[in-house]
């Protein structure tokens, strides 16, 4: 009886200690309650995210790495990843970095052609909707800063947009992985292939 006791007793712990970290780990569930975009005065909880490698780029040594982050969660449908709500907000970054297996933590600055450590193009989507019009704003400068990667990201970025609105926003969660990077001819793929197919203009 002593030992049955003491048998539940550890049971009892390991569920207990189990559920605690499933609680503190989202990297298996999503985004935290935190992850969120704000643009201008309006606050949009990012639930879900992508990360696509389409492998080296043009300057020797820099990979590609598409990172978006929605208000909506993710599916993947025929290989491709897709929304799961009709109308959805959020934000795309198109990031360098000199590591090939995943994106690298630091700062990427808006601007160049493709160096290490920068972004290039990059958009912030509201309310958008593939059936109707939809507002979407060319990122003209900002930060996007990797703080940690791997199971679990943490995403910080800001910035501008074209017609001087400020945005800003922070994603810690899972993201959806896709690998692209045996593409052969990079320079020929269509903008459908991309994580941009999320926001299908």
């Amino acid at each position: 009886m002593k030992n049955l006791k003491l048998l539940v007793l550890l049971v009892s712990i390991s569920l207990v200690s189990f559920s605690c970290d499933s609680d503190d780990d989202s990297g298996n569930g999503g985004s935290s309650a935190d992850s969120k975009l704000i643009f201008g005065d309006t606050e949009y909880q990012l639930k879900a995210g992508t990360i696509e490698n389409y492998g080296d780029y043009y300057v020797d040594g820099v990979f590609n790495f598409d990172i978006a982050l929605l208000s909506s969660e993710i599916s993947i449908v025929d290989g491709y990843t897709e929304p799961t709500d009709a109308v959805y907000s959020g934000v795309y970054f198109e990031l360098f970095t000199l590591s090939e297996d995943d994106i690298a933590e630091g700062v990427y600055t808006f601007g160049g052609t493709g160096g290490e450590g920068t972004f290039n193009d990059a958009e912030v989507f509201i309310d958008y909707s593939l059936d109707g019009e939809s507002d979407y704003y060319s990122v003209d400068s900002g930060t996007f800063t990797v703080l940690d990667d791997g199971t679990t990201y943490e995403l910080e970025f800001e910035g501008t947009v074209s017609d001087g609105t400020a945005f800003s926003g922070y994603y810690k969660g899972s993201l959806e992985a896709m690998d692209y990077s045996s593409e052969l001819d990079r320079s020929a793929t269509p903008s459908l292939r991309k994580t941009r197919t999320l926001f299908n203009k």
